[in-house]
């Protein structure tokens, strides 16, 4: 299994195979994650109305998305039953819980609060977007462990003749800190295949550490 591409974003960067974008960048000021990406999303002009009703957690996963999908020439109308999308997070949607609570308590009004406690609501909105048909599924991991990633893909890849691509990788919005990092995996054309082998483990720890 191999690293096709993918794409980074924390409270002030934004990578795509290892290019930072500073015409993305500068609508990061860092200290409003949710109003942060609101700027960024619409300087994608995006047609995704559903998008006005994500929070912080779901935008975050929702752009870095958009950003690697569109970035590797996918486009969004296609139909996609050859990918998968897996995600791993700590958090969750915690503070989308935090917001219903609220809700419930009566401090504020949304009706649409319950929308986020659901915790694939994330996956849906990326797959609405993307018309991805495959395998789907998130995963809450204390860290982004990426032994157990890898291994959760590969055997997802070997498990489902029907893909040849996964959307995956590591989501966490909570508390104003802001972190993803998603990749595009593909099948490894040795025999047998690898799941993953030291180039991919330096990645993840480069990725994670220095960003």
């Amino acid at each position: 299994m191999l690293i096709k591409s993918f794409c980074r974003i924390t409270n002030h960067t934004i990578i795509l195979d290892r290019v930072r974008y500073p015409q993305l960048e500068k609508h990061m000021m860092g200290n409003q994650v949710g109003q942060d990406l609101d700027r960024i999303f619409s300087s994608l002009k995006v047609d995704f109305p559903r998008y006005q009703t994500m929070d912080d957690y779901r935008k975050l996963g929702f752009i870095t998305a958009e950003l690697l999908m569109r970035h590797n020439g996918y486009d969004p109308s296609v139909i996609k039953p050859d990918m998968g999308l897996f995600i791993y997070s700590r958090s969750g949607c915690l503070g989308a819980d935090y917001n219903l609570v609220r809700v419930m308590e009566g401090l504020y009004a949304d009706d649409q609060a319950y929308k986020g406690s659901i915790p694939n609501a994330v996956c849906a909105d990326i797959t609405l977007r993307h018309n991805i048909q495959g395998e789907m599924g998130i995963f809450l991991s204390d860290g982004f462990i990426y032994e157990q990633f890898f291994r959760t893909c590969f055997g997802t890849l070997e498990t489902e003749p029907g893909l040849n691509t996964l959307l995956a990788g590591y989501l966490e919005c909570y508390g104003g800190y802001a972190s993803s990092l998603l990749c595009l995996l593909t099948r490894s054309p040795k025999h047998p295949p690898m799941d993953y082998d030291l180039r991919e483990e330096r990645f993840c720890i480069d990725m994670l550490r220095i960003y």
